[in-house]
């Protein structure tokens, strides 16, 4: 990996990193939803560091170069947190859904309790 985009990496994965903290740190969002983000951070940073290390991995593998494999397994990693995302998003219109007819169940209780009382 040449000098100037090693160092390009440097800095893209350490922004990407007090990004995510700065999210946190402002309330944005939770540290627990941001745990794979920061972690993914610290794995940029790493290959960053250290691309040797990829390229072996790559080349192990059957990949030309480390640049293939970085597309091949952050694209990956990304669509696992979409899917994961998504499904959390399911899982909250569903308790939504059930809220609000209990909340509307609950206001024809007090309706009738109200009406029985006059």
């Amino acid at each position: 990996m040449p000098l100037q985009l090693q160092v390009i990496a440097v800095i893209l994965a350490f922004g990407f990193f007090l990004l995510t903290i700065q999210l946190v740190r402002k309330g944005r969002a939770e540290v627990r939803q941001m745990k794979k983000w920061l972690l993914l951070a610290v794995i940029m940073l790493i290959g960053a560091l250290i691309p040797g290390v990829g390229t072996r991995i790559a080349k192990m593998l059957g990949i030309v170069n480390l640049t293939s494999l970085a597309l091949f397994t952050l694209t990956g990693v990304l669509l696992v947190f979409a899917l994961n995302a998504h499904m959390s998003l399911i899982n909250a219109e569903r308790q939504i859904k059930v809220l609000t007819q209990e909340v509307s169940l609950l206001k024809k209780n007090v309706r009738e309790s109200t009406e029985d009382k006059r």
